[in-house]
């Protein structure tokens, strides 16, 4: 008897055990505080504007925003039309005072795309041209760009995360061996991850927030953009308790397999069309490359040949450009090399010199004309 009440006892101290270890410090912030709970209570509720996915969101929150998309048209290209975009964001109440946002990624062009016409701020195919940064400094553009009204800002902590890197290059894996197939190693997409943890008051509270965001650098496409791109906000004095929450809602996503089928599918036929525009684009710019480049060996061509009052002409019996002076407007010339010259149209001279192969030699036409 004795041991059997022993054994009992055993087993309510592990039951005991367990329930305390399973009351967290996010089982203390009931948002709802009643007699009968003690713990946070999260609802799976779908992403509003086309159900793409699904996600936990702690009782009583509030849920703005969703799926949006970018038309080609509108946005001046089809660079940031191709996928559809997030902007989502879950926050405990209408200021926001505890929030969780997932930020869309925006697709950007690298500087010397569309063969260097287009200066750096300005639109290319949809993408704003803009020198690619690395993660860290890009996390913090993001918060100056959420923030830029606050006051006593601090950086306390600004770290890459390699094990999310290397989760993000597993899934450009595919498309770097594709690369290599073809001989493109150089080309292959590259990634870069950083979080940042910053310190700042806002309408009278001291908030802390944490920035998650990554880049890929896409040189094959002569284009870059940020991606998983997160932002947790608490007030600082229980920051540390909310914390765990940003896990539990970003793990918690569950995609719609249909929706995501269907947006594969999208996906494809709209990077189809713009490979379409793509080679029309690489054509464009071949031939204003190859313009721009007569045009400029010949404006300085005919600088130089202006600078030395010289013209080019092409020498009617050989086919050869010769270099002579611009002081007459007619020169001729004979196969033995005779030149004779005038301003007057109608002297031929082949009429009163006696030869018969005098040959008007006209200017060499310009490459650009």
């Amino acid at each position: 008897m004795k041991i059997l009440i022993m054994k009992f006892l055993h087993q309510k101290q592990v039951h005991f055990t367990l329930v305390i270890l399973l009351i967290s410090p996010i089982n203390t912030l009931c948002l709802d505080n009643t007699n009968n709970s003690s713990g946070l209570s999260f609802i799976r509720k779908n992403e509003p504007k086309e159900g793409a996915f699904s996600i936990l969101v702690p009782k009583g929150w509030q849920m703005e925003g969703g799926i949006f998309r970018l038309d080609a048209l509108q946005a001046g290209g089809p660079l940031n039309a191709i996928e559809a975009k997030c902007d989502l964001t879950l926050k405990s109440d209408k200021k926001g005072t505890i929030s969780f946002r997932i930020l869309p990624d925006i697709v950007y062009a690298h500087p010397g795309i569309g063969g260097g016409f287009f200066p750096v701020g300005s639109n290319y195919q949809g993408a704003e041209i803009r020198q690619i940064v690395d993660a860290p400094t890009f996390l913090t553009a993001i918060f100056t760009g959420l923030h830029p009204r606050v006051s006593n800002m601090k950086t306390l902590k600004l770290v890459r995360l390699p094990g999310e890197k290397q989760a993000i290059d597993q899934g450009l894996s595919y498309t770097n061996q594709l690369l290599s197939q073809i001989g493109l190693q150089s080309m292959s997409y590259k990634s870069d991850v950083a979080a940042g943890i910053f310190e700042y008051v806002e309408d009278n509270i001291h908030f802390r927030e944490i920035i998650l965001t990554g880049i890929i650098d896409m040189p094959a496409a002569l284009t870059w953009k940020n991606t998983r791109t997160l932002v947790f906000r608490a007030p600082s004095e229980n920051f540390d308790q909310w914390r765990p929450v940003v896990d539990i809602i970003r793990f918690s996503v569950q995609f719609n397999q249909k929706w995501f089928l269907k947006e594969s599918q999208g996906q494809r036929e709209r990077a189809n069309i713009v490979m379409k525009v793509y080679d029309e684009i690489r054509q464009i710019d071949q031939e204003i490359i190859k313009k721009t480049t007569v045009n400029r060996e010949e404006i300085m061509n005919d600088n130089f040949l202006v600078l030395t009052e010289q013209e080019e002409y092409v020498n009617p019996h050989t086919g050869k450009v010769e270099v002579d002076t611009e002081a007459y407007k007619f020169r001729w010339i004979t196969s033995g090399g005779d030149i004779y010259y005038t301003n007057h149209e109608d002297e031929n001279p082949n009429l009163f010199l006696q030869q018969t192969d005098y040959k008007l030699t006209p200017v060499r036409k310009r490459k650009n004309e």
